[in-house]
């Protein structure tokens, strides 16, 4: 389940935005636990070491670790050390066009090494401190500066990951990877219609359960999760019109009954769509304040 421990609580209450940057300088070890948001680990003294999916990564200063939402992750701390953290929530990705599709190259996590990808790893940190400088100085303008520092982080991030998948890849593998690129796309494009495996397996031309291992190697996740990722967003989005009554959105977005449409969203948004769409309304108006 998430968890949220001492620094983890100071960060998500240290600022009200899409993008948190918090200086983490206590000796922590953070048991299993995982967020909604993108992670980004950037240590500035010390190594820290982060287990992800029954591999631990050691990331030394001017490294980083870039851990996606949904992953479980164990971080452990020096007794003195420093990083930066930085919290992406989920709406910054999908306010990048096309990055929603192609989120799977950052599973399980990406770790930028400086002995084996020193060139993307000076281009990536270079807007990553771009992003932290504007964000300390706290000028005019400093949140939309942060955000088109990170995007062009994440999008520098993406295309040489796909890249690098490009270049190891067989003929064959790049077939299927446009394959479901297109499947990615789909689903994106239909998540308020009823899609099951079945259909997407047929849409793609394999069987079920080939799909289904091939996809969840593909994306990280279940073709059923990625499905109701999917719709989350689009509710988001529709609970985002503030005249739009809550009906019509579970309408919209693919649900036959308001009790469902409260029971799932509040499964993977951890509140309910009202509840949401206040929270929406008080950040709107502490932004025109």
């Amino acid at each position: 389940m998430e968890k949220a421990y001492v620094s983890l609580r100071q960060l998500d209450h240290h600022e009200n935005r899409p993008i948190r940057i918090y200086l983490n300088q206590e000796p922590d070890d953070y048991p299993a636990h995982w967020h909604r948001k993108y992670e980004i680990i950037l240590p500035v003294q010390e190594c820290y070491s982060v287990a992800v999916d029954d591999e631990t990564y050691e990331v030394m200063p001017g490294e980083i670790l870039v851990i996606p939402s949904g992953v479980v992750h164990e971080i452990f701390a020096p007794e003195h050390g420093a990083r930066y953290i930085l919290m992406v929530d989920q709406e910054v990705i999908y306010g990048i066009n096309g990055l929603t599709h192609v989120q799977h190259v950052f599973y399980p996590c990406v770790h930028l090494r400086a002995d084996r990808e020193q060139e993307i790893l000076e281009s990536a940190s270079d807007n990553l401190w771009r992003a932290i400088r504007e964000r300390e100085k706290g000028e005019m303008l400093n949140n939309a500066a942060v955000t088109a520092w990170l995007s062009l982080f994440l999008i520098q991030l993406s295309r040489w990951l796909l890249q690098r998948k490009e270049e190891n890849r067989s003929e064959h593998r790049h077939h299927m990877n446009e394959t479901f690129l297109d499947a990615y796309a789909y689903i994106a494009e239909h998540c308020s219609e009823k899609l099951t495996l079945e259909d997407m397996a047929a849409y793609s031309g394999y069987s079920k359960y080939h799909f289904a291992r091939v996809f969840k190697e593909y994306s990280g996740m279940s073709f059923y999760e990625f499905y109701m990722r999917q719709r989350m967003l689009l509710c988001r989005q529709l609970l985002s019109e503030m005249d739009m009554p809550i009906t019509e959105v579970a309408l919209r977005s693919g649900f036959g009954s308001i009790a469902t449409f409260n029971r799932v969203f509040k499964q993977y948004e951890g509140v309910t769509p009202t509840q949401y769409r206040q929270l929406k309304q008080k950040s709107r108006h502490k932004a025109e304040e």
